[in-house]
């Protein structure tokens, strides 16, 4: 089994849309103002803002097993959606690919999740303990989340 990250092109926009849907479902559980069926709101600027968006298929082999939207803003990298398929989980996908990613673009890093999403909170602390050292805030903006925010390498 081979795990690997590639970016989206522009040809594949409708697959990663159609994953964005199956994502947008799941976050519906965890936040009352995300509604499955729901556009994502950022969804296009990932292939028109080339500089400071990035988006990722995460890969198993040949298989479409998920995705990571990165993007930069004047202060930091941040990982703003990240999303493993059900088949997909508990296999190490998301571990290494997260792992690679950040390493991919080193520098100072923020990553959210919101606080009623543990399975997520749970997920990055798994990526990130032992990986770097990170301080963690609790964050109140539209959602109360969880961020952890650190500088790699």
């Amino acid at each position: 089994m081979t795990v690997s990250e590639i970016l989206v092109p522009l040809q594949e926009r409708a697959d990663a849309a159609a994953m964005m849907q199956d994502y947008v479902a799941e976050m519906a559980q965890f936040a009352p103002d995300v509604r499955a069926g729901q556009a994502y709101p950022y969804f296009d600027l990932y292939w028109s803002e080339p500089d400071s968006r990035w988006p990722f298929w995460l890969m198993l082999d040949d298989a479409k097993a998920g995705f990571a939207f990165l993007r930069r803003d004047e202060a930091s990298m941040q990982m703003a959606e990240f999303f493993v398929a059900r088949p997909y989980r508990r296999c190490g996908v998301g571990l290494g690919a997260a792992r690679r990613l950040i390493a991919r673009f080193p520098g100072p890093w923020r990553i959210t999740q919101r606080e009623s999403n543990g399975p997520a909170i749970a997920f990055w602390h798994r990526v990130l303990d032992s990986f770097v050292a990170y301080n963690e805030v609790t964050t109140a903006t539209d959602a109360v989340r969880r961020e952890q925010r650190f500088t790699f390498p």
